[in-house]
């Protein structure tokens, strides 16, 4: 499918792992295993492209979805995806100005939506950097794919619809996108998991307890108990230490002025 990009046209689904056209780079392709999007290109010596990231605005992202609604449209498309972290806090939440990149994901790391989802977040790239400004290549990604099991992708992916939290839709009279926040409780893991590393981010705590009163929220709960938190942790294969639970609920109260998170 066209859509003007200067970039190369990733290759078509072959037998084999790699399709390479003369004088253009290589777009490595599944045999099999999950459908990245984007593709990983590769230069002439082989080594995989790097793809600049770019600080994405509310508008902007609103915009570029749009863009992506509207190709699908074209194609008779409906998308349905989930996205976690950066988007839902710019997006939805509001709690953050911007973020670099979309992550989502299909309920199938295999799926062949990919490959039309991918067309049209490149579509949507080349008009951004036409008439506003670059977007990168990587700007709509499903690279938290390769941080889930295939079973709790699916489950999550089953979870988020239940949740119905969404982010952004594009309905178009043949087609379109919707996207989906991903459950509560797993993007809360997810930021429990970062803050147990050395490389958190300034934000990452704020996010978790965004996560966290939303989860409360949704379920009409005041209070969730450090077992089941970590219990959650331990499903999704997330890190937690009641160390980084500590910290969650001392900005918790900060915020909210309640400590939501007990202990026996």
């Amino acid at each position: 499918m066209g859509c003007g990009n200067s970039k190369p046209e990733p290759a078509q689904p072959a037998r084999s792992g790699r399709v390479q056209r003369p004088g253009q780079n290589t777009a490595s392709m599944p045999t099999g295993g999950p459908v990245m999007v984007p593709p990983t290109y590769r230069d002439i010596s082989g080594m995989p492209i790097t793809h600049q990231d770019f600080e994405l605005d509310r508008d902007t992202i609103i915009r570029a979805l749009d863009h992506m609604g509207q190709y699908l449209d074209q194609r008779g498309v409906n998308a349905t995806v989930v996205t976690v972290g950066g988007a839902v806090n710019t997006v939805y939440l509001q709690s953050r100005h911007s973020t670099h990149d979309v992550d989502f994901f299909l309920a199938t790391p295999t799926a062949a939506e990919h490959t039309v989802i991918h067309e049209a977040a490149r579509s949507s790239a080349h008009s951004e950097r036409s008439q506003r400004g670059e977007i990168g290549a990587n700007w709509f990604n499903n690279a938290t794919q390769l941080l889930m099991g295939r079973d709790i992708q699916a489950r999550l992916a089953q979870s988020a619809l239940q949740q119905n939290v969404i982010v952004h839709q594009y309905r178009g009279p043949r087609g379109g996108i919707v996207v989906y926040a991903a459950p509560w409780a797993y993007a809360f893991c997810g930021k429990l998991n970062r803050l147990c590393e050395s490389n958190a981010r300034s934000y990452d705590i704020a996010d978790a307890v965004s996560y966290l009163h939303q989860y409360l929220l949704a379920n009409s709960r005041q209070t969730v108990s450090a077992a089941e938190i970590k219990q959650w942790c331990r499903d999704f294969g997330k890190k937690v230490t009641d160390g980084v639970l500590d910290q969650v609920n001392a900005r918790y109260n900060t915020t909210y002025r309640t400590r939501p998170i007990s202990r026996p």
